[in-house]
This record gives C-alpha cells, structure tokens and sequence, in this order.
C-alpha cells in the first residue's frame, strides 16, 4: 500500500501524538491488522469526523483512501473495533495525555496566566455522563439513571487557551474528593476547586504537601478566626485569617455573596492575595463548566464504543486526547481563533492538504458598514400552495387570545 500524503490536515494533527508504548511491536505482536497505536488513530479520527457509532467508523475506513494508508489497513469490522478499543491499555492512554500536556507546554512556556499575581490556575472538577441502560448493571446511580464521572484537570494558559492534562474516570457514584488526589499535583500553580472537594481531610494533605489551592467550601465548614479584616469589596461580607483546627497553618477565609445572591464561601492558604484577586480567580472556574461543554456537544460522549468497562474508560481518554491535539493545531497554525472556530473548519479540510487550511484562516475579512436599516416593507400575501395541501391557517395569537379569554370567563364565573 502507497503511503498517505503527509501534508494533509489529519496527517499533520495526528503526527503530534507522541509515540508510547501502544506503538511497540513487542505490544502488538499478535495483531493481525491494527497496532493499538493505530485503533487509538481510528476512534481519534472517530471524533473529529463525527462517525457516532461503529458501523460509521468501519464505512469511513472503506471510504477514505488516504485513512487506510495511515492505518495501513483497508477494511476492519465494526465488531472488531469494539473488541481492540476494549483491550486497549488504558494507564497507556493516561500517558499519551500527559505527554501531550508537555508537548503544549512547550508552546506555552511563556504564559503567566490570567493575572500576574495569581499566576498559572489548574482548575479541577468533574462532569456527569449518562450512560443508556445497558449499562445500568455496574453504572447504576439510582433506579432511572446510570453514568459515569469524568474528573478532570485542566489548566488556564490565558482567557484563549483551556488545555485538559489529566483525567480519572470512576461509576457515577464516587464523590470528588475522592478522585482529587489523583488529579492533583505538588507544584507552583493554584489549584481552584468548588465545595465538593473541600474535604479537611483532603485540604491537610494538600497544606502538609505544599500545594497551593483555592477551594469553595460549605457554609457549616468548621474553622477558628484568628484575626479579621475589614472588606473593601461591596460584596465581601468577611475576610478573616483562619485555622482549620486540625492544622496551625494560617487560611484566608473569603465569604461573599455573588451575583445571584447566594451565599459563598472560599478558603485557600495564598493569604497574601486580595479580595478582588481570589474573587476573580474562583470567578474563572467557570473555564472548566465551558470545557465540559464543549466537550459533550462537539466530541460526542454519549454512545458507547464498547459495553465494557475498560472500554468505556479507553473512550473517554481518547476523546480528552482529541480535544488536546486540536488544541495544539490550533496554538500552531491559528492561535488566533476560538476553540470551536477552529474544530469545524479543521474538520471541513481534514482530508485536504494543510496549506488549504492555512490559506482559509489567512484569508482577508470582508469590511462591514455595520448593520443597515433596513425599510419597512409591504406584507406579501402568501401562497399557501392550496392546490396541492389542505390549509386552514391559524398562528400561535389566536390561541394565546384564547386561553386569556377562558382565564377571563373563569374570573367571573368565580366573581358571581
């Protein structure tokens, strides 16, 4: 088989993923036709096309030439496909992750953040996934819902740029503080968290650990104040100096109300940031509700690969590896666009050479006058084609006079 041109838009996505130890032949060698390296390639490619189920992908293998030269194969069945997502190793695919967190990185190095003084923020959280009923054997929530959690990392390079570096999957029913340390990591950045992670336990392990955090917590949550501020921010009901009790390390205790009017309450171990810097930075926690989604709507979650649960598991990766690579194309060729801007023109030319692409995002904007005002114009009778279909027609005004004329009659009957 001829091999793929490498100037085409899936080929120059897929070469930033960095080879492990899926690609060794040593992990392949009783493979008939797809190394695991290349079954990650199919279910990457999977996502970006849209093919939502495994007879779609099997069909897009068949139709796409230049597919076939990637994964030097031209035919594999839906069945199959299930099968080799499932055997997949997934401490492999948490690995590819990884290295492409350090591959953005290295695109990245120079980011200092959304703010100077705060720095570089990880934001932690999980999502629900429902699951359809086949899986409601091991996936079972309560008796009318199955699904699983992802809990994800994801770190704010700038107000442009999300980028997902580390995920753990779990059933439905493990709570966050649970995962958080699987996800969280001794380093410089602050760690922003919501009230499902405020556990003391967990919040002394990260203060013994020297990790910087910034955590809602529950309004019950029990602390001794050791010396109080007076707010400066209308919003601000108390900033205070803190001791968890169980710790003597000193917390900043921030209690506002937001812009609904409920009730906040924040805690993190960075005393020396002000009021309007915490507020600001657990205001950018919202990022990771963004990501979320994105994620469900644009690299569908929603129909199982495989009824296994390492198989499930192996999916959920691969499409965290998805977004990572798209990012990365992005910072290289389009740093400019948003996110969704970018993914669908870049699965418009997947299949064409990557000059096309570029030439698309370089292509000079049209000028605009702005919004015209356009002239009131005369109602068109409209035709109804009434020759061929029957039409009585009636709109919505009719029935909403109707039901105000009946709440009318109700009024007076109950007057008399």
């Amino acid at each position: 088989m001829k091999s793929v041109n490498p100037n085409l838009v899936f080929c120059q996505c897929l070469s930033n993923l960095p080879k492990n130890a899926l690609a060794c032949p040593i992990f392949n060698y009783d493979a008939r036709k797809l190394s695991d390296f290349e079954v990650v390639k199919v279910f990457i490619l999977a996502n970006l096309c849209g093919w939502n189920n495994l007879r779609k992908i099997e069909t897009g293998i068949r139709a796409k030439k230049d597919l076939q030269k990637e994964i030097t194969t031209e035919s594999f069945s839906h069945s199959q496909l299930s099968r080799r997502l499932a055997g997949l190793d997934t401490g492999q695919l948490a690995d590819l992750l990884g290295r492409l967190a350090s591959h953005f990185w290295l695109l990245k190095g120079a980011s200092k953040g959304l703010h100077p003084n705060v720095g570089l923020i990880r934001i932690i959280d999980g999502t629900y996934v429902k699951l359809p009923n086949n899986a409601a054997d091991w996936t079972a929530i309560s008796k009318d819902s199955s699904g699983i959690k992802l809990h994800v990392r994801v770190a704010v390079a700038d107000a442009n740029c999300v980028f997902p570096e580390k995920m753990i999957p779990s059933t439905g029913n493990v709570s966050d503080s649970d995962a958080v340390n699987h996800i969280i990591d001794a380093d410089e950045t602050l760690y922003v968290m919501d009230r499902g992670y405020a556990h003391k336990t967990k919040i002394g392990g990260w203060l013994q650990q020297g990790i910087h955090f910034l955590v809602r917590c529950r309004k019950n949550f029990r602390m001794e104040t050791l010396r109080s501020f007076k707010p400066t921010n209308p919003r601000v009901i108390k900033n205070e100096l803190v001791s968890m009790l169980t710790r003597k390390e000193p917390l900043r205790y921030i209690y506002f109300k937001d812009d609904t009017g409920k009730d906040v309450h924040l805690l993190t171990e960075r005393v020396e940031l002000t009021e309007d810097e915490i507020l600001e930075t657990y205001k950018n926690r919202w990022y990771i509700e963004l990501f979320f989604k994105w994620l469900k709507q644009h690299v569908k979650l929603d129909h199982l690969f495989s009824h296994s649960p390492t198989g499930i598991w192996n999916q959920m990766f691969i499409a965290l590896i998805t977004v990572a690579l798209v990012e990365i194309m992005r910072l290289k060729i389009a740093p400019g666009k948003s996110a969704w801007t970018f993914l669908s023109t870049l699965q418009e030319y997947l299949f064409n050479p990557i000059g096309r692409l570029k030439k698309d995002f370089n292509r000079p904007l049209r000028k605009s006058n702005g919004r015209q005002k356009i002239p009131d114009r005369a109602k068109k009778s409209r035709d109804f084609g009434e020759d061929h279909a029957i039409v009585s027609p009636i709109n919505r005004q009719h029935f909403v006079e109707k039901e105000k004329e009946k709440k009318r009659k109700k009024a007076l009957e109950k007057d008399k």
